[in-house]
């Protein structure tokens, strides 16, 4: 899985383990810098975050019972976590969380491309949830050809589907073909 990423930016994947678990929770923290904007004591703030974290696992676990979890690394270093649920007609990244200090620096779309690379290889669409109030997070996948599948009060599914995209390509390669054949037809090689 994800086999692309070592040849693209040096990030290696490997199955979460128990061991795991802290730094799991820690880049889950990481995405909820507004809880420490509540003005509420530090102590409190640990509380509901763990008891959010405590909660996301259980849903993830009910309403993905099929899911992974792997762990990013980039030269020994954990940089992120990756939750995904492998279907026969899909993948669904439940949850892709990347370390503060590793944010915008193109490894997250290192790592979308690396599964579109298995998706097509597997003959899957991809399929993810954003919440609504996150419009930052959906862009992303806007950008790398996501699109809108339905809309809930709380989130929007998206879809990225490996047929559009071969379609896309086979039809840029003949338009590529075409220019190259009105192209020869225009130059006088004599």
């Amino acid at each position: 899985m994800l086999s692309q990423l070592n040849s693209l930016f040096g990030i290696s994947i490997r199955h979460a383990s128990d061991r795991d678990a802290i730094i799991m929770a820690e880049l889950f923290y990481s995405t909820r810098c507004d809880f420490y904007q509540l003005g509420l004591p530090q102590m409190t703030v640990d509380m509901l975050l763990q008891q959010q974290y405590q909660l996301q696992q259980i849903y993830y676990k009910s309403h993905y019972p099929n899911a992974k979890d792997y762990i990013l690394c980039q030269q020994s270093e954990v940089i992120g976590k990756l939750t995904l649920a492998v279907n026969p007609e899909y993948l669904h990244l439940v949850d892709l969380v990347l370390a503060p200090e590793i944010r915008g620096k193109a490894l997250g779309t290192a790592v979308l491309e690396a599964l579109k690379q298995d998706a097509i290889a597997q003959k899957a669409d991809i399929r993810l949830s954003v919440a609504l109030d996150n419009p930052r997070a959906k862009a992303p996948y806007l950008q790398q050809g996501f699109i809108i599948h339905s809309i809930s009060q709380t989130h929007e599914t998206m879809l990225w589907q490996w047929r559009e995209r071969i379609l896309s390509y086979a039809s840029s390669i003949n338009k590529i073909k075409g220019s190259l054949v009105d192209a020869s037809s225009i130059i006088n090689f004599n």
